[in-house]
């Protein structure tokens, strides 16, 4: 973490002109501003690395933070919280009771009732929770920020590119790897999954398309993740599926180098 003697801000002018835009995982964060003008360049004010776990994880936030007080300004906000420990829920299920998103998740996973948030993508909610206390944190740090599932991002924008065919997105980064899947414009999964090995990814996507019932001769497979692993991958995967190629994700957020749910974030 930067040194907070020798931290200089960003210089940017009016903060009215800019959105800040951080992604927060148990190994990381990273903070972006993106300005009303699309041609803008997007500055990246840091990216913060950490070991992985719980413990020690919502101080690691809280130290990245403070440790970068131009976060602070007075901007509007988007905080993507990139939360393996997801459930989806069919909307109708919980419109009126999100006590009862809460109790569908504490079913599946340990947690309190003040650490859920909840994101609606139509038909699908999306129930999830990173780490103990970090809700509230947020609440005081960044009063009005709009707070989002990595998955619900990616779940909304990748819908309407799948509109012609089913599609599998897999997008890698760290030990990591999500998949989104469709059936045209319906939803049918996203997940993240652990992975060692490329055999892992492989091992998962194609149970997916399994249980999901995706034939690899109709169905399209979207990769995003480092190059030389996405590569490799596509090579693989293209021996057994017929429609393999990268994701497609916004010039500028790909030049500044930003997670997908952060690039894809730039566009809502």
């Amino acid at each position: 973490m930067n040194d907070p003697k020798t931290y200089q801000a960003a210089r940017i002018g009016d903060t009215a002109d800019w959105r800040l835009i951080c992604v927060i995982s148990e190994k990381g964060m990273s903070a972006f501003l993106k300005h009303t003008n699309p041609t803008e360049d997007i500055v990246t004010l840091f990216t913060d690395k950490w070991l992985a776990g719980n413990e020690g994880l919502l101080e690691n936030i809280e130290n990245s933070v403070y440790d970068h007080p131009q976060v602070l300004d007075d901007f509007t906000a988007d905080i993507i919280l990139v939360a393996p420990k997801s459930l989806w829920i069919p909307t109708a299920l919980i419109t009126e009771d999100e006590d009862e998103a809460c109790r569908f998740y504490t079913q599946i996973y340990k947690a309190e009732y003040e650490d859920i948030m909840i994101e609606t993508v139509d038909e699908a909610t999306c129930v999830f929770s990173l780490v103990p206390g970090l809700t509230s944190f947020l609440q005081r740090t960044f009063p009005g920020a709009r707070v989002h599932s990595h998955l619900a991002i990616m779940a909304r924008r990748f819908r309407e590119r799948s509109a012609d065919m089913p599609r599998v997105y897999l997008d890698i980064h760290d030990n990591m790897v999500d998949f989104i899947s469709f059936d045209k414009r319906k939803l049918l999964m996203a997940t993240t999954h652990f992975w060692r090995e490329l055999t892992d990814i492989q091992y998962h996507l194609f149970n997916i398309m399994n249980v999901y019932g995706l034939d690899p001769k109709e169905a399209q497979v979207s990769i995003s993740g480092p190059r030389e692993i996405k590569t490799e991958l596509m090579r693989e995967l293209r021996k057994n599926i017929e429609f393999v190629m990268f994701t497609m994700m916004p010039g500028i957020g790909a030049k500044a180098g930003m997670p997908l749910p952060a690039a894809l974030m730039i566009r809502q």
